[in-house]
C-alpha cells in the first residue's frame, strides 16, 4: 500500500475507548496498539456491547452458561492490558441491529468517559476475498460508533434528555477502524506483542485449546514489515480534530460537526 505509514503520535492520547461487538474482538484486533495506549498513560475502557453468548460449537454449552464465562473471560484480558473499565451491554450476540436506543447508550458511554481516541470496526468492510465475511455484529457496531461521531455524542440537541443527565456533548479526535488488517496506519506493537498474546489467551472458550502465538504472529510480522517492525497492527484513522501538544484538550482545526455551511 503506498499509503501506508506508522502511527508517529503528537503525544498520547488522555483517554480512548474501545467499542467492540463481543468479547475478544479487541484482543485479536487491537490488543497491542491498546497495550502501547496504555503503556504511554491513556486511561483506555471498554465498552462491549453483545454477551457473546452464541460464540460456542460445544454441544455441552448453554447461552446462559458462555454468557458467564466471556463476561469473565474479557475482564481478565482487559487486566492483561492495563485497561482500566469495561462495560457490557448484554445485547444479543448474533442479533445486534444499529437501533436509535443503542446509538444513545453508546453515545452516552462517549459522553462519559470523553475519548480523545475510539477504536471500533470499520462498517463498510463485509467481506474479503482471501474467504472472511464480515459479522453482522461488527459492522453494526462500528455504523453506531460512526452515527454517535456525528450527530449523537457531539450535537446538544440530538437528545436533551443526555443533557439532563449531566452528559455534556463531546467531539472525539480520532477514530481507528479495525478493518482486517487493510488499514493505512500501521502501530509498532514490538513491544507490547506478548502482552497481546497474553489477552488473547484469556479468551479460553473461543480458543479451545489453539495456541494463538504462531498463527497471530503471522498476521502482525506482515504488518509490522509494512514499516520495517516486527510487528504492526493496521487501521483506517479518521482524523476529526488536531491534537495539540501540550497534552490539553484537542482543538479544531475545521468547524464543528453540526454546523451548517453558510448561505
Amino acid at each position: 500500500m503506498a499509503d501506508t505509514h506508522a502511527w508517529q503520535p503528537t503525544r498520547p492520547f488522555s483517554r480512548a475507548l474501545v467499542v467492540a461487538a463481543h468479547p475478544d474482538d479487541a484482543e485479536f484486533g487491537a490488543a497491542g496498539t491498546i497495550a502501547r495506549w496504555v503503556a504511554m498513560g491513556t486511561d483506555v475502557r471498554y465498552l462491549v456491547v453483545t454477551d457473546g453468548a452464541s460464540g460456542s460449537a460445544d454441544p455441552a454449552m448453554t447461552r446462559e452458561r458462555l454468557r458467564v464465562l466471556r463476561e469473565a473471560e474479557q475482564r481478565a484480558a482487559c487486566a492483561a492490558l492495563g485497561v482500566s473499565d469495561v462495560t457490557f451491554l448484554g445485547y444479543d450476540d448474533g442479533y445486534l441491529e444499529s437501533t436509535l436506543a443503542l446509538r444513545r447508550q453508546v453515545a452516552a458511554t462517549i459522553r462519559r468517559h470523553r475519548p480523545e481516541a475510539i477504536i471500533t470496526f470499520d462498517p463498510q468492510v463485509r467481506w474479503r476475498r482471501d474467504g472472511i465475511v464480515n459479522h453482522p455484529d461488527h459492522r453494526a457496531v462500528g455504523e453506531v460508533v460512526l452515527d454517535c461521531i456525528n450527530p449523537a455524542a457531539s450535537t446538544r440537541l440530538w437528545d436533551p434528555t443526555l443533557i439532563d443527565e449531566g452528559l455534556e456533548p463531546w467531539d472525539v479526535a480520532e477514530v481507528w477502524l479495525m478493518a482486517f488488517g487493510q488499514g493505512e496506519v500501521v502501530v509498532d506493537i514490538s513491544e507490547t506483542f506478548e502482552r497481546k498474546i497474553a489477552a488473547l489467551r484469556a479468551h479460553e472458550t473461543q480458543l479451545a485449546g489453539w495456541d494463538p502465538t504462531g498463527r497471530v504472529s503471522e498476521w502482525t510480522a506482515r504488518h509490522g514489515e509494512r514499516i520495517g517492525a516486527a510487528h504492526g497492527e493496521a487501521f483506517d484513522v479518521l482524523r476529526l480534530r488536531v491534537l495539540d501538544e501540550d497534552g490539553s484538550l484537542p482543538v479544531r482545526d475545521k468547524p464543528p460537526t453540526n454546523a451548517k455551511p453558510a448561505r
